[in-house]
């Protein structure tokens, strides 16, 4: 019996042509070859499986390819001993593993000899962050002044780990997240390699629980292809494998949610939890919906990939009958739900919760509806709920008396209102205060002064009669 070998291994990019969804860095990677214009040291950064170590590998094909192209021949000597890892000048290192100064005073003492074959003798080191302070500082007058035949490849997950004094020595290429749609057409390469029969929806699913990582969808693939009973890959294989719920039934859920139907929402929420779904991935799924709602309610272009293109028509029609402040609303409810689903041990109940709140919240009048009297709420109440209270619903907001909702409690946006008009009345109370505190302080520097100058005369009075007794006043 053979031994298999891991799509993620065995699809590994050899050669430049093979990298998907990093144009920008391979393009600048290739030129600089032609031109001779690339460093002694470089640092690839990015998440998970985007491509770091295999650019890295690559790049040090290219450097000890015979042909001094940019990209391997893949038919040299060099080129070869690649292929089946005999390549004795390359050293690859794992930093995880080999953190301290000692680990680096071998590379540089390794440093000093030239490479038995070929123009250069390169490092690879992985996990670069992983290095202590002493072994980084070991390792900066080789990075600043190397040996001509030497070079060092690094990859990282984690850039701010890494002192300044090394970042400003290397060339940087920051790796990005590869998009849904490109990881989707890649997956479809390989599915017709590997003689596999998948649709686009079932490989953009997967694409997008790989979250822009090539490996994770690779392995993704791998075990949805180990559980079909056939070389077929279903929608329902996937959900099995990611413990994703059917788009439809998410669709069915933030219908509800949208009408504000609390019971028959919270109902469809526990049926969805039947089929042992993640909470986080429901509450995420919604968020997604409500996103695009929101894009398709503001004629903005959605992203590829995003969400399928069935999902998408349907959540046009749900965008007919939603206004734009309660889909704000909800996609505040829904973050902070989102943590609190994070922080608690019983993560339905409070996700159950906050549906209760937002599927509420998507039925009340909006504040500026409420402000200019032109809200019609009819339909909250029809069909959801009684109007016990004898309020005409049609006239909510109409004036300040009728600013109350179906339970005959003053609504917030009502509070609102009222709450700005009590300050203003405190306001112009308050300025008519001042303005008379201001007249009587006025007042009263006027009688001080007249008061002063009587005593004043006074004063200049006695000391006349004085002077002279006999003076007569008249």
């Amino acid at each position: 019996m053979s031994v298999y070998i891991p799509l993620a291994t065995k699809y590994r990019p050899q050669r430049f042509a093979d990298v998907i969804g990093q144009d920008i860095t391979v393009k600048i990677i290739m030129n600089g070859m032609m031109k001779n214009r690339l460093g002694a040291a470089m640092l690839f950064s990015g998440t998970r499986g985007v491509g770091k170590t295999t650019i890295a590998r690559i790049v040090a094909k290219a450097f000890r390819c015979e042909h001094s192209t940019p990209e391997p021949c893949g038919k040299c000597e060099s080129c070869q001993s690649f292929a089946n890892g005999s390549q004795i000048d390359v050293i690859e290192i794992d930093a995880a593993s080999n953190t301290g100064v000692d680990d680096v005073r071998e590379i540089i003492e390794s440093c000093r000899y030239k490479p038995t074959i070929g123009k250069f003798k390169i490092f690879i080191i992985d996990e670069v962050h992983m290095l202590s302070n002493s072994a980084f500082n070991a390792l900066l007058k080789t990075l600043e002044e190397p040996p001509e035949h030497v070079k060092f490849l690094m990859a990282t997950t984690e850039t701010y780990k890494i002192p300044e004094t090394i970042l400003s020595r290397v060339l940087k290429f920051d790796l990005k997240r590869i998009e849904t749609d490109v990881l989707a057409q890649h997956l479809s390469t390989i599915c017709n390699q590997e003689n596999v029969v998948a649709n686009a929806d079932v490989l953009t699913a997967i694409a997008k629980a790989a979250d822009g990582s090539i490996r994770d969808s690779l392995s993704i693939l791998d075990q949805v292809i180990n559980i079909s009973d056939k070389n077929e890959i279903s929608m329902d294989d996937v959900r099995n494998i990611l413990g994703i719920s059917d788009e439809s039934d998410i669709i069915d859920l933030v219908k509800l949610i949208l009408v504000s139907n609390v019971k028959a929402a919270v109902q469809k929420f526990r049926n969805i939890l039947t089929s042992d779904i993640s909470c986080e991935k429901v509450a995420n799924t919604i968020l997604d919906y409500i996103y695009a709602l929101t894009c398709i309610k503001s004629d903005i272009e959605l992203p590829n990939g995003t969400i399928q293109s069935d999902i998408i028509e349907k959540l046009r029609l749900l965008a007919k009958n939603v206004s734009l402040p309660a889909l704000t609303r909800m996609w505040q409810m829904l973050l902070r739900g989102i943590e609190e689903i994070k922080m608690c041990d019983r993560p339905e109940i409070v996700l159950e919760m906050m549906l209760i709140r937002i599927t509420y919240a998507s039925g009340l009048p909006d504040l500026q509806d409420i402000i200019t009297g032109n809200n019609d709420v009819s339909s909250y109440c029809d069909g959801k709920s009684e109007n016990k209270t004898g309020i005409d619903v049609n006239n909510i907001g109409s004036n300040a008396t009728n600013n109350i909702d179906i339970n005959g409690n003053e609504t917030i946006s009502a509070k609102i209102i009222n709450n700005e008009m009590h300050k203003q009345g405190i306001l112009e109370k308050t300025e008519i205060k001042t303005v008379e505190a201001e007249k009587k302080k006025e007042e009263e520097e006027e009688t001080a002064e007249e008061q002063q100058h009587k005593q004043s005369s006074e004063s200049l009075l006695d000391e006349a009669l004085k002077m002279f007794p006999d003076a007569v006043i008249e």
